[in-house]
């Protein structure tokens, strides 16, 4: 770790530079969507019903059930994590190098952009109506809403501090 806190990872030469976009990508997203995933799962506990699946369930329907996809948590946490891991690199090699501010901000700008394609277009095609309010209670709306920013919150913290730096045009 170098003195602004950046995590410095070894290059092809020996020396230690910043993280490489694709890992620090790839870190950031895996310790978002874990605590994604947790933070969700707590919802159960209460029990609390969140929006969940959905992106699945409009994949599925779209193919006409043609992806043999078995039914249980496991496939479905599976498809979660690489759908955050997918998002993860997105942001990384499209979203971080163009937009300003604080790396909180950006987050929160990608969580606001990715809640309203999910709540005005993904659930709703789905039958679930806006947001899912057509099964979910307001809190169950609101939880999945925070879940959801605190990901895209999260992994742009951490790949700035991956990253140490913001830096657009290299590896």
């Amino acid at each position: 770790m170098c003195h602004n806190g950046a995590v410095l990872a070894p290059r092809a030469d020996g020396a230690a530079g910043p993280m490489p976009r694709t890992l620090a990508a790839l870190l950031a997203g895996a310790v978002a969507i874990a605590l994604n995933i947790v933070v969700l799962a707590a919802a159960d506990l209460v029990p609390l019903a969140t929006a969940r699946g959905g992106l699945l369930r409009l994949l599925m329907m779209l193919t006409g059930d043609a992806l043999p996809i078995p039914p249980g948590n496991a496939i479905q946490t599976a498809f979660h994590a690489v759908i955050g891991l997918a998002m993860a690199l997105f942001y990384a090699w499209v979203l971080e190098p163009t937009l300003r501010g604080p790396s909180w901000l950006r987050g929160l700008i990608y969580a606001v952009t990715v809640w309203l394609a999910n709540a005005a277009v993904v659930l709703p095609a789905t039958g679930e109506g806006f947001a899912g309010s057509r099964y979910l209670t307001l809190a169950g709306m609101i939880w999945f809403a925070v879940a959801h920013t605190l990901f895209f919150i999260v992994l742009a913290v951490l790949y700035e501090r991956f990253r140490g730096r913001r830096i657009s045009d290299d590896i």
